[in-house]
């Protein structure tokens, strides 16, 4: 079946001005796709497409300022919309995929608002509209993107959010999800095709999955490098670009980016870049640093990394000395922001407790997280546990040259490191023996020894008092035994 036999059935349209808006959201020049989109209302208002748009455009709008109020107005906007698409795509398969992508869209949306159940009802009824949209329509491959999403996802979701996958009947899997989305993502399509703005959607998507699902960053570089070429001209690429830089330690490559990302009156304010800036300045140590974490405190009005930020810009003064504005910024976590990432929760714990990062070890820490290595290491020269009296100082810096020796590639001495870590802080609220568990796996997978990996994925799972970070690291642990039984 041709893809002309899927639109003259059906009202579906992708004219300029369609292909125009979908091209400004993917930008998020989103003030520009409303006023497209409102114009083509009022010309083509049988068209399915413009009310898929329409929401698509709100639903990014609210993922990205958080705002309560616009959340309501979606809530109630959505509605309307899904009962329009279906009523003039009926006969399309347009109709059901673009219900499906809008409820998943919406329900991913919800889970930052905490609204655990209706998020997760949306996502299973996109599921359900996606799979038999699929039976009806097997050569319609834009429906694989989100079902591979939702299965490989499902495949190693954490514990807190695993009823969430029981309940509403979803079928877990990260081999056929994955198999899945390449369906599009991988496909051959003439350079006209209608089915391109879907397939660039897929390997964004996929990319994703590599990076944050499967732990595959090499992989995950190579199709979101290709994906993001566009970044000085597309926010969008901006954003996703620099975040992946980050995670790989690419850091004046993501302050390059971030710095020179687009700005203006065409596009929404991201505020989160300012807050991936001021990330990134302080793994370099910059003195600057601060000021683009204010920015995000300040202007962003939304719910998450509020604490996470706080809790870096208290870093930034520490670690420069300045030890009253550490202690300010500090207690204002307890004030601000809400507890729904793992960077926000453990912000929190922190600020909660008496204790005071150690600067060594905290200079250490940034300097590695932004791959300065040398720097890094030269900072616990001459240093032993002997150097710390508290517990989790002593544990932290055995962490911390793990890490900084598994970066540079000593994997003898790291995990050296990693197993003192294990066998001190297993049974403490800290992170770093979950970690140094879930590490010391990463090494023996990359070195094809199979045994060892599993064991230690295992492992991390079983430490159930390491609290900090908790989500993100089972997650990482399920992803790597996935990838180690394959």
């Amino acid at each position: 079946m041709g893809i002309g036999c899927f639109t003259t059935k059906a009202k579906v349209e992708f004219n300029s001005n369609i292909n125009s808006a979908f091209e400004d959201i993917y930008k998020l020049k989103l003030p520009q796709a409303d006023i497209i989109i409102e114009q083509e209302i009022k010309s083509s208002k049988d068209n399915a497409a413009v009310y898929y748009l329409k929401s698509l455009c709100e639903i990014v709008k609210v993922f990205i300022n958080e705002n309560e109020k616009d959340y309501k107005k979606l809530s109630t906007n959505i509605k309307q919309n899904l009962k329009l698409i279906d009523k003039k795509a009926v006969k399309s398969p347009y109709g059901k995929f673009f219900k499906g992508q809008l409820l998943f869209f919406f329900g991913i949306t919800q889970f930052k608002f905490e609204d655990y159940f209706s998020a997760g009802s949306n996502i299973r009824e996109a599921y359900i509209l996606l799979k038999e949209n699929n039976k009806k329509y097997p050569d319609f491959l834009p429906n694989n993107t989100i079902l591979g999403v939702i299965q490989t996802f499902s495949g190693t979701m954490p514990g807190y959010y695993k009823w969430l996958v029981t309940l509403f009947g979803i079928e877990p899997s990260v081999k056929e999800g994955m198999k899945t989305i390449k369906k599009i993502s991988e496909a051959k399509l003439t350079e006209t095709s209608e089915w391109q703005k879907f397939k660039l959607e897929a390997r964004i998507f996929e990319g994703g999955l590599y990076n944050y699902v499967l732990h595959d960053e090499l992989k995950a570089w190579n199709i979101l490098d290709k994906c993001t070429e566009d970044w000085k001209i597309n926010l969008f690429s901006s954003y996703l670009r620099a975040s992946f830089l980050i995670k790989i330690n690419k850091n004046e490559e993501a302050i390059e980016v971030l710095s020179n990302r687009p700005k203006g009156k065409d596009y929404v304010n991201l505020e989160f870049c300012n807050y991936l800036l001021g990330v990134s300045k302080l793994s370099r140590l910059d003195e600057n640093a601060d000021y683009y974490l204010k920015e995000y405190i300040t202007k962003f009005k939304g719910r998450n990394y509020i604490k996470s930020a706080l809790q870096k810009l208290s870093w930034h003064y520490l670690i420069n000395g300045e030890y009253e504005k550490y202690k300010y910024y500090n207690a204002k976590i307890n004030k601000m922001g809400y507890n729904f990432t793992d960077e926000d929760k453990q912000a929190q714990k922190s600020a909660s407790s008496s204790y005071i990062p150690n600067i060594s070890l905290l200079r250490s820490r940034l300097l590695c997280d932004g791959g300065y290595l040398e720097r890094a290491l030269k900072e616990l020269e001459n240093k032993s546990v002997k150097n710390f009296s508290e517990t989790r100082d002593k544990i932290e810096f055995n962490y911390r040259l793990g890490r900084i020796y598994q970066k540079m590639g000593k994997n003898d001495f790291a995990i050296m490191h990693y197993k003192i870590v294990i066998d001190e802080g297993q049974n403490l609220p800290h992170y770093f023996a979950t970690s140094a568990c879930i590490e010391t796996a990463t090494i023996y997978e990359l070195l094809k020894d199979t045994e060892n990996a599993k064991k230690y994925y295992k492992k991390a799972l079983t430490f159930t008092k390491n609290k900090e970070y908790e989500n993100s690291l089972e997650q990482r642990a399920k992803a790597g035994l996935v990838r180690v039984d394959k």
